[in-house]
């Protein structure tokens, strides 16, 4: 570690090595005292809250509108994270909380051909934070839900109660709702402030009887997890609130997150689009049955709501935002029994949620009567995609995803005694994998000998300020959704979808997709998750038995009713495929519509290149020409490259599926079709492969990137700068490279509006024809311009006879291609 002076030294040397090695024993020194100054003189107390599918921005001091002082207090008085990670799940996020570990590597989450999962038995070696903490004197107590293998008392906490989850209302004896009894409940029971009430009688008893040792209260609400269940007088509070609509509340949090700094301007900038066709991870049409027709799953625009619709949801979130109101409260009672002990100054407080809010929708336990109260022990809501999208503002997507609205959580953190600057705002990459490491520092506790080196990192050293940390990687596999980040670049890939790419330091809402232009960084990231993902099966799998390890094999991730429910819910792709096939070329999405009786054997077969292959393009608008190619023998094909606006990235992607063609036996010279952005992608493919392309062909086509989709949307995708795409367009913008596509001689059919304001004529078909002009190939190019039509549906785009026939007789070859005049205006 330090410099010492060898025998050789000169007299100046040596001093100046002595004087060097003095310099870095007080860097040394500085950085342990530093260090020193987030302990205590003796160890704190550990008060762990855990709530159950609280999204990212419902507390206060997070953006949300829900009354939570005592939570905003220690944000006040302590530190906010605002890039802190769970699993995006209960079990998985619970296990690697109170272990240090990924959930995996103690098999309490799925890997393929291991024992593993929400039944998994951990390891012998997997020890819990209360076994820890034991080695430094620590007691501790777990109160609320567990979710773990194995029970409490056996796995180090001295206490455990109230480990109870599926209903806030205890049925009276007699009547709980099985076998004809009526459900009633007792009037004076809530599972919150019951859980409230337990956490306080440990912290009551600790005093009377162990007041010499410090305390671990491991304090884990099932609030506000469905069913959505709550007080009456808490409901009141926000009946009226939220009947503005989940857009509304929306834009309201992103604004305030914006003010109080919880979001960076620079890494979002705007909301993340909702998804309109993203539902609840899990689809059981029978809740929907029973829910009733007020019931939507889908995040629809509010506006699109009917009355009753817009009144039953609002109900809903007023219920969601009473649960985490009560939740509050209860938790103010302990602090100010954590108080009255005079022990708050040295108590480290963490608050979190073990995944986002929950899209899901399903109807369990006592079933729902529609004529109860919501809210009431009768019913059982849940929050669903609409509201969820709105809690987990400004983030993408749900509970059991990988992107960040699953795994994003606030972490609140207090310690009057070790935390500087109170109020102040963290912004280093943590995971709940790095709380074990941390109490275990500061508690000077040890782990065991026996166990594997764990993958969390203490964040001790930014309690009394922020310290600037190394990249980490950070790993998630949770229903065969995947992510991995390695410092701000992040991989996701939800089930049976591409790897996407995206670098959250200017893009945390995941909005920009740059797996196409920084193809390079997605091989490296993906490669190391899959190295993770092996040396995560090695550890978990090695302590099984070979009986055990052949009982895991070919096992999925979950039921085969969950897997099913997961299928149906999972978005469909709705291209117009017209009975094609869908798969897969380079991880990316293809489609193939091929004629009737095409021999598999045949080859040179003439087929026709589409874009943009979007997930719902091509749609019904095509099928006209679509069926119109298959009965002259035509196949058409096409690859999703995102939205890649014509970047010279996209042509790989190109490439891989005119392979795969060619590999097919089609010809190696299709012609190309471009509707609308398409126009982009087709003429990128001409200029980078002229000797590939029959013809092209286009419906008010895109070739100029400043018209659309601007300089703005396309510089990411096209891996430059605004400014750099700007300055290079001579180079980059498809418009500008055009003489090398009429010099190349490609045969062009266009069909465009001329009251186009999205896509102007001028300058995108008739700078196409001016260049063809200038390259003294005029006559190679027809602009079939629609008068007073601008871009819409309008049939005579689709139905055109002229683009259909020179596409199909362009496709198979045949001489008369471009047989047409320059210019042909419609009356």
């Amino acid at each position: 570690m330090f410099a010492f002076s060898s025998p050789n030294d000169s007299p100046i040397d040596r001093k100046f090595l002595a004087a060097n090695r003095w310099r870095r024993l007080l860097v040394m020194l500085a950085f342990f005292i530093g260090a020193s100054k987030a302990r205590a003189e003796t160890p704190p107390n550990v008060l762990l809250i855990l709530a159950d599918d609280l999204g990212y921005s419902d507390l206060g001091c997070y953006g949300g509108e829900i009354q939570t002082p005592n939570l905003d207090s220690i944000a006040d008085g302590g530190l906010r994270f605002t890039q802190f990670y769970n699993t995006g799940r209960c079990w998985p996020t619970r296990g690697a909380l109170l272990s240090g570990y990924y959930a995996q590597q103690i098999r309490r989450d799925f890997l393929p051909g291991v024992t593993s999962g929400g039944q998994g038995t951990r390891p012998e070696w997997a020890k819990l934070l209360p076994e820890m903490l034991a080695s430094a004197g620590y007691r501790s107590y777990h109160t609320g839900k567990w979710h773990i293998d194995g029970k409490p008392t056996e796995s180090g906490f001295d206490v455990s109660s109230l480990n109870q989850v599926g209903r806030y209302f205890r049925p009276l004896p007699g009547k709980d709702g099985r076998r004809g009894r009526p459900l009633e409940f007792e009037d004076d029971f809530y599972l919150t402030s019951a859980m409230a009430d337990d956490a306080i009688a440990n912290l009551k008893q600790h005093q009377q009887r162990h007041s010499n040792k410090p305390f671990f209260q491991y304090l884990a609400f099932t609030a506000p997890h469905f069913p959505l269940h709550a007080l009456p007088e808490d409901i009141a509070i926000y009946d009226q609130t939220y009947q503005v609509g989940w857009d509304v509340i929306r834009r309201r949090r992103f604004e305030k997150m914006r003010s109080i700094g919880v979001i960076d301007s620079k890494a979002a900038s705007h909301l993340s689009a909702v998804e309109p066709q993203l539902g609840p991870p899990y689809h059981f049409p029978d809740a929907f049955e029973i829910l009733g027709e007020d019931e939507v799953n889908r995040p629809m625009p509010w506006a699109k709501l009917t009355k009753t619709q817009q009144l039953f949801q609002a109900k809903k979130m007023a219920i969601h935002a009473a649960m985490i109101h009560r939740m509050d409260i209860e938790i103010g009672r302990v602090f100010d029994q954590i108080r009255s002990m005079d022990a708050w100054e040295n108590t480290l407080v963490m608050f979190l949620s073990d995944n986002g809010a929950s899209a899901e929708i399903m109807v369990r336990g006592d079933g729902h009567d529609p004529q109860a109260n919501p809210g009431s022990g009768q019913t059982y809501l849940c929050l669903g995609p609409g509201w969820s999208t709105t809690c987990n503002t400004p983030f993408r997507r749900h509970k059991t995803w990988t992107h960040e609205g699953g795994i994003a959580t606030p972490f609140l953190v207090s310690w009057p005694q070790g935390v500087g600057s109170p109020g102040s705002i963290r912004r280093s990459v943590q995971h709940v994998i790095d709380v074990v490491p941390t109490v275990v520092e500061l508690a000077g506790a040890s782990r065991s000998n026996q166990s594997p080196q764990p993958p969390g990192v203490s964040f001790a050293k930014q309690l009394p300020e922020p310290v600037d940390t190394e990249p980490r990687t950070l790993w998630w596999y949770h229903d065969a959704h995947r992510a991995i980040r390695q410092g701000d670049w992040k991989a996701v890939s939800p089930k049976d979808e591409p790897w996407e790419l995206y670098h959250l330091a200017s893009d945390r809402i995941e909005n920009v997709d740059l797996a196409i232009p920084e193809g390079q960084k997605l091989r490296e990231l993906t490669s190391q998750w899959e190295k993770m993902k092996q040396a995560m099966t090695e550890l978990a799998s090695k302590d099984l038995t070979p009986e055990q390890l052949k009982r895991s094999a070919g096992a999925q991730h979950t039921s085969e009713k969950m897997l099913q429910a997961q299928r149906a819910a999972q978005p469909k792709r709705s291209q117009q495929l017209l009975g094609g096939l869908a798969f897969r070329v380079a991880d990316r999405h293809a489609f193939l519509i091929a004629p009737d009786g095409t021999d598999a054997g045949q080859v040179d077969k003439p087929w026709i290149f589409y874009a943009p292959a979007l997930s719902r393009y091509p749609d019904q608008n095509e099928s006209w020409m679509f069926k119109r190619f298959l009965e002259a023998g035509v196949a058409i094909a096409g690859i999703d490259v995102g939205e890649g606006y014509g970047s010279p990235h996209s042509q790989s992607k190109f490439d891989a599926l005119y392979d795969e063609m060619v590999r097919r036996g089609y010809s190696s010279k299709p012609a190309l079709l471009g509707r609308s952005r398409g126009g982009l992608w087709v003429s990128r493919f001409a200029i980078e492969r002229p000797e590939r392309v029959a013809a092209i062909g286009g419906i008010y086509p895109v070739f100029d990137y400043t018209t659309y989709p601007g300089i703005e949307r396309a510089a990411s995708v096209y891996g430059v700068s605004a400014s750099q795409l700007e300055q290079n367009q001579e180079s980059l913008n498809p418009i500008k490279r055009a003489a090398e596509i009429a010099e190349s001689m490609i045969p062009v059919y266009l069909v465009h509006g001329t009251e186009d304001q999205v896509v102007p004529i001028e300058e995108n078909s008739n700078a196409l024809e001016t260049a063809y002009q200038k390259a003294r190939q005029g006559e190679l190019i027809t602009v079939k311009r629609i008068p007073d039509q601008g871009h819409n549906l309008y049939q005579g785009f689709f139905r055109d006879e002229g683009l259909t026939n020179f596409l199909i007789n362009a496709a198979k070859g045949q001489a008369n291609a471009a047989a047409g005049q320059s210019s042909i205006p419609v009356r």
